[in-house]
């Protein structure tokens, strides 16, 4: 088993930053997110909360949790457990962050990681 934490953050203007994060428990590495869990149709797709909370429902069949104002993303651990991937995407920037244990594997714009995503293994 593969966990990952999946993280998800926007900014509305004059507030402060909100993450959605989602937990899963199965083949969370890029491959089986990409293979499995369909995250090229979130990547290639406008980055927006919608669009992330509709690609987990579709994916998961749970929401993703709302960490509200503030919150900020989970890398590395989650509830007392370490996790072997931890996924960030942000909005303005269009940026994508992947951790694996605790080692920075990969960092890029929107299109970079479409293209990283599509050569993992």
């Amino acid at each position: 088993m593969v966990r990952a934490n999946i993280n998800f953050i926007w900014q509305e203007a004059g507030k402060s930053p909100r993450t959605f994060f989602h937990f899963w428990l199965d083949d969370q590495s890029p491959s089986g997110l990409r293979d499995r869990f369909n995250l090229l149709s979130f990547a290639e797709n406008d980055w927006t909360p919608e669009n992330f909370a509709r690609w987990v429902r579709e994916n998961y069949k749970q929401e993703p949790m709302d960490l509200g104002l503030g919150g900020q993303p989970r890398i590395y651990y989650t509830n007392g457990f370490v996790t072997h991937y931890s996924y960030v995407f942000e909005i303005g920037e269009e940026r994508a962050l992947v951790w694996r244990w605790a080692e920075l594997v990969f960092k890029g714009n929107k299109q970079e990681f479409i293209d990283w995503l599509k050569k993992q293994e």
